[in-house]
């Protein structure tokens, strides 16, 4: 068993993807018996009582996320890794975000830091690439960390291609869903559909991420205005997250010249999350790749999945190792016209028995991405990569 330090700048209650891999590590690791420990910060105080309700142990510093273009923050953030590693004692540091890592890279460059490790999740990779603060303060950083895990192959090859590391310090282990995903018992479909004023014959689509233009919302509105009059008039888009108001009313404008039904729900807790998933029948994420941002795997697609959902996306990123290509959904090319995107919703509409075929599937397999799963590989290698440098 191991003493390991995760350290990180998004944890609960903030939302988003390094936050939900980070609690899952944590969980996993305390449940397969290792003494886990967490350095994450306060936000806005109040959570004391889901802190004590953890099965790892959790320090909370002031603050909440961190820019990786603040000098000031990082420096700070820096010293109190430092002040952590020091309290703990761990055999295992584990840098799960942009902030982290780089924290790490300064100690290990004043020589302060002992064996540390990191996970990738792709879009600090272009910033380091094409950034000029972080790219010079990570200069040389994958050369010094004792290992690596990706979150999937493409995010792997990025690495690879673009960082000097050695290849026996790197390795790809997909991340995992929460078990809630799979124990909430059905919803009663219906009741959650009335809020949408959905008939019995309309059909729902999906969306659960950042209320941001590289989501690709606005590619599904394109597509469904050009479904044929009778589908779209049936076709009702969910949108769930929050994001920039000025974004949310340019999608409620073309939504409306377009005559889709377009529902904006903002952010959501885990449970309704669960209740808008099981009364969905598609989800759907066009992901598109930005100069600073990557979709590394997509895990949304797996959790979607969990409730038995064919999911629509486009090939970007990790994505199509989330979803698999006319087994658990359909993966169009990057950059899809919006005529294509509307003929793959008419075959997800049209053909309810693959689609829900593909469903089945995507359920089946994404019950391989638990957490005990992930912390489990992730932390055996970590282990063995820490024995070969002693």
């Amino acid at each position: 068993m191991h003493r390991i330090l995760i350290l990180t700048h998004e944890f609960a209650p903030f939302r988003g993807g390094i936050s939900s891999l980070a609690q899952g590590l944590a969980t996993g690791a305390a449940g397969l018996g290792h003494e886990t420990h967490v350095l994450a910060p306060a936000y806005h105080g109040g959570t004391a009582e889901w802190d004590a309700q953890q099965t790892y142990a959790i320090t909370r510093f002031p603050g909440s996320t961190c820019s990786i273009l603040s000098l000031d923050k990082l420096t700070k953030f820096a010293i109190l890794c430092r002040r952590e590693i020091a309290a703990q004692r761990p055999d295992i540091v584990h840098a799960v975000d942009p902030a982290a890592q780089m924290a790490m890279t300064a100690l290990s460059r004043l020589r302060q830091a002992q064996d540390f490790f990191f996970t990738i999740h792709g879009t600090e990779l272009l910033r380091y690439r094409r950034e000029l603060f972080p790219g010079v303060w990570m200069r040389g950083a994958f050369e010094r960390v004792a290992g690596v895990t990706a979150v999937s192959r493409k995010v792997y090859e990025i690495l690879m291609g673009n960082h000097e590391i050695a290849p026996d310090k790197v390795f790809v282990s997909y991340p995992g869903v929460d078990s809630r995903w799979f124990e909430t018992p059905p919803t009663d479909r219906n009741r959650v559909r009335a809020e949408w004023s959905a008939r019995p014959d309309d059909f729902v689509l999906l969306t659960v991420a950042r209320r941001v233009p590289d989501k690709g919302h606005w590619r599904v509105i394109e597509g469904v205005t050009r479904l044929p009059e009778a589908l779209r008039q049936r076709t009702i888009y969910v949108v769930v997250g929050d994001g920039p108001a000025d974004y949310a009313q340019a999608l409620r404008a073309r939504a409306g010249s377009g005559s889709v039904r377009l529902h904006l729900l903002g952010e959501a807790e885990n449970a309704r999350l669960v209740e808008t998933c099981d009364a969905a029948d598609v989800f759907v994420m066009l992901s598109e790749e930005q100069p600073k941002r990557l979709e590394g795997f997509g895990i949304v697609y797996v959790e979607a999945a969990a409730r038995g959902l064919a999911s629509l996306a486009c090939d970007t990123g990790g994505v199509a190792e989330a979803v698999l290509d006319g087994k658990t959904g359909i993966v169009l090319p990057y950059y899809p016209t919006p005529e294509a995107v509307a003929q793959s919703l008419e075959r997800l509409i049209e053909h309810g028995q693959s689609r829900e075929a593909m469903g089945r599937r995507a359920r089946e397999r994404a019950r391989d991405f638990t957490w005990h799963r992930h912390a489990s590989e992730v932390y055996r290698r970590f282990g063995e990569m820490l024995g070969q440098r002693r």
